[in-house]
C-alpha cells in the first residue's frame, strides 16, 4: 500500500471511530450538550484533525444519522431473507425501534430539529422508507395478513407524523418515548391486520414477553 491509500485508510478509519463515538453521546445527552472539543478529547485527537473530518457539528451530526439508517438497513434485510411473512419484517422493525427509543434521550431527537441538513435528510429518507411500507402493505394484503378495505395511503400519512407527534407530546413526561412508540405500534398494527394477521402479532408479542422475562428472571 502506498503512503498515499494509507493515509487515506487511517482517515477513514478515525472518521469512523469518530462518527461512532459522536453517537453514543449524541444519543445519551443529546446534541446541544456535546461540544466537538469533548468528542476529540474523548477519543485522544486533535481539534483539528477532527475539524479536517467534519467542518462542523452538523456534519459529524449527519453522518451519525446516516450510519444508523445504514445498520437499520442492513438488519432489516437480515430479517427479510427469513421471514415466512410481511409482518415478522414489519414487527421487528418496530421492535427495533423501539429499543432505539429505550436508549436515547429525548434531548437528542429535539436537538436535530435545529439542524436543516439534517432534518432534510431524515424527510427525504422517510419518503423513501414510507414508499417502502406501501409495498409491504400490499404484500401483506395479498398474503391475507392486512385487510383489504383499508386506505393505506391514510395509513401511511399517520405513520409518517407520527414520531413528530410522539417527541412533542406530553405523554413523554409521563412514560417513556418506547413505551409510547410500542403500545401505538402495537394498537395500529391490530388495527390494520385480519385474523391470520392477529395470530402472529399476538404470537410474536407472547414471544417478546417470554424473552423479556428470561432476559429479566
Amino acid at each position: 500500500m502506498n503512503s498515499v491509500n494509507k493515509r487515506r485508510t487511517d482517515k477513514t478509519v478515525v472518521k469512523e471511530h469518530v462518527v461512532a463515538a459522536a453517537a453514543k453521546a449524541f444519543m445519551e445527552k443529546g446534541v446541544k450538550t456535546v461540544r466537538m472539543d469533548d468528542i476529540a478529547a474523548g477519543l485522544s485527537i486533535s481539534k483539528r484533525t477532527l475539524y479536517e473530518l467534519f467542518h462542523d457539528k452538523e456534519d459529524l451530526l449527519l453522518d451519525v444519522v446516516k450510519l444508523h439508517r445504514e445498520e437499520m438497513q442492513k438488519y432489516m434485510e437480515g430479517i427479510a431473507s427469513k421471514a415466512e411473512n410481511v409482518l415478522e419484517v414489519i414487527l421487528c422493525f418496530y421492535q427495533r425501534s423501539a429499543q432505539d427509543f429505550q436508549n436515547t434521550n429525548r434531548k437528542f431527537f429535539e436537538d436535530m430539529e435545529k439542524y436543516p441538513k439534517v432534518v432534510a435528510y431524515i424527510a427525504e429518507s422517510r419518503r423513501e422508507n414510507l414508499d417502502a411500507a406501501m409495498e409491504f402493505y400490499q404484500k401483506g394484503v395479498n398474503q391475507g395478513i392486512f385487510r383489504k378495505e383499508v386506505n393505506y395511503d391514510i395509513v401511511r400519512a399517520m405513520v409518517s407524523e407520527q414520531m413528530d407527534i410522539l417527541v412533542s407530546s406530553e405523554l413523554c413526561k409521563s412514560y417513556s418515548l418506547a413505551e409510547i412508540y410500542e403500545t401505538v405500534v402495537f394498537m395500529h398494527m391490530r388495527g390494520i391486520s385480519t385474523e391470520k394477521g392477529l395470530k402472529i402479532v399476538d404470537d410474536f408479542l407472547q414471544n417478546l414477553k417470554g424473552n423479556e422475562h428470561n432476559e429479566n428472571g
